[in-house]
């Protein structure tokens, strides 16, 4: 590269303060210039003339780093972190309310400090890391993680309590997924076919341990990311390729099926047990009976069972607890957070241009929603553990979910706080956007 075009590239770039987008802006610049050069060698002028008019048509360098600087930035993505920050108060204030007056509060408060603290250090790691990095070896990536569960019940971390690690990967398999679909994307059929039996092979090793609640999600979120991705044609445009993903779909239900069938679950939930039917029973009249704000008007009894179960209920019907004691208020407030940053993160998703940032943005919202919307159902339908085994999105008396949902929202707004300058080639390797501001 001749003198005068690199002390131009250098004092450019000495403006920007955003060090990931210093080189991008540099070999676009450097292009430009160069295509400016051999304009004017095409002219007739000598190679120190064109290299120095081509410098001179672009301009002040310290003016266009300094309007470079400010087109392109991170965004920070504020209004999504005040939003994550505020559901992690409401999961707070419910833990505080419902432990306060038991023998082992101040335990408690250390103990779920700490995995608070490092559920906030995993979502701000998450969030300034380089998510592009998950496009340099996306299959390899995508092989180890569907093939973690099975490690479940061998991963495990003991401290105080046991957290089940290796359940809680399944939060993961959609991503693993969404990297699968991306390294065989522009593979037409072939590669749709492939990522069609990743995506089954979680399901595999699901139903081989009877784990029929681990496969909805595999049902849900796995053939929907299918859909997405054959949808944006990024497996081409044959028609039969519907046929693949929607026999994805089937083969999952199937498996949801013939697991519980094996088990016994498809018959307690067709004729019910007395216990299931006396769960209902409840359900539905708290469900009923439910105030705006305030406990629900049951009989005295219940009353009396709401107040204790909500102090030692697990997550499995911690909505309906909320619902019981509080009232539609509380029970809808306690989730606005969350709603608000899935709605948020729904719509920012549409306008990524990066198919890699598109790819993981669906999968954890995908993840994160359904998280949400099977809660909600399962409680209100009164059938604990029928749809996922796993916590409402930051609403959870456990910590594994906590830690690993607040990693996945790092991700996702480092998606979109990093996907101004990202975008793919047609080999489907990670590098800049090249449609830069010159000014």
């Amino acid at each position: 590269m001749a003198e005068m075009i690199r002390e131009y590239l250098d004092t450019v770039q000495e403006q920007i303060r955003w060090k990931r987008a210093r080189p991008v802006v540099a070999r676009e610049l450097e292009q430009h210039l160069t295509d400016q050069r051999d304009a004017f060698l095409e002219e007739g002028d000598s190679p120190e003339e064109a290299e120095r008019l081509a410098v001179e048509e672009m301009g002040d360098p310290v003016l266009v780093g300094t309007e470079l600087d400010r087109v392109h930035r991170p965004k920070p993505q504020w209004g999504s972190l005040v939003v994550m920050a505020l559901s992690l108060c409401v999961w707070l204030a419910l833990r505080l309310y419902e432990r306060h007056m038991v023998s082992y509060f101040t335990d408690y408060i250390w103990r779920f400090g700490a995995i608070v603290l490092l559920a906030c250090t995993m979502a701000a790691a998450a969030y300034f890391w380089d998510y592009t990095r998950l496009g340099r070896k996306p299959m390899l990536l995508a092989l180890t993680v569907l093939c973690l569960p099975v490690f479940e019940g061998v991963l495990e971390v003991t401290w105080d309590y046991t957290y089940h690690i290796g359940a809680y990967l399944a939060f993961l398999t959609p991503l693993a997924l969404a990297l699968a679909i991306y390294a065989m994307r522009s593979r037409g059929t072939g590669g749709l076919a492939v990522c069609c039996v990743l995506g089954l092979l979680p399901a595999a090793i699901w139903a081989s341990r009877g784990r029929f609640e681990m496969l909805w999600p595999c049902l849900i979120c796995n053939t929907a990311l299918l859909a997405y991705g054959q949808g944006r044609g990024l497996f081409g445009p044959q028609k039969r390729n519907w046929l693949l993903v929607v026999g994805h779909g089937l083969t999952v239900l199937i498996c949801i099926l013939a697991v519980m069938h094996y088990t016994g679950y498809l018959k307690s939930y067709l004729t019910p047990p007395e216990w299931i039917t006396y769960y209902q029973d409840r359900t539905r009249d708290i469900v009923a009976h439910a105030k705006f704000l305030g406990m629900a008007e049951v009989l005295p009894e219940v009353q009396e069972f709401l107040r204790h179960w909500l102090r030692f209920s697990g997550y499995e019907d911690q909505l309906l607890m909320l619902l019981g004691n509080f009232g539609w208020g509380v029970f809808l407030l306690a989730q606005a957070p969350m709603a608000v940053l899935l709605g948020i993160g729904w719509r920012k998703c549409r306008k990524q241009t990066a198919v890699l940032g598109q790819l993981v943005g669906v999968s954890i919202l995908l993840t994160l929603t359904w998280q949400a919307v099977a809660n909600v159902l399962q409680n209100f339908v009164g059938v604990p553990n029928l749809l996922t085994e796993f916590p409402y999105p930051l609403l959870t008396d456990g910590g594994t979910a906590l830690v690993l949902d607040c990693a996945l929202l790092g991700l996702l707004l480092s998606v979109f706080r990093n996907g101004s300058i990202v975008r793919e080639s047609a080999q489907g390797q990670v590098s800049e956007r090249k449609n830069f501001q010159f000014p």
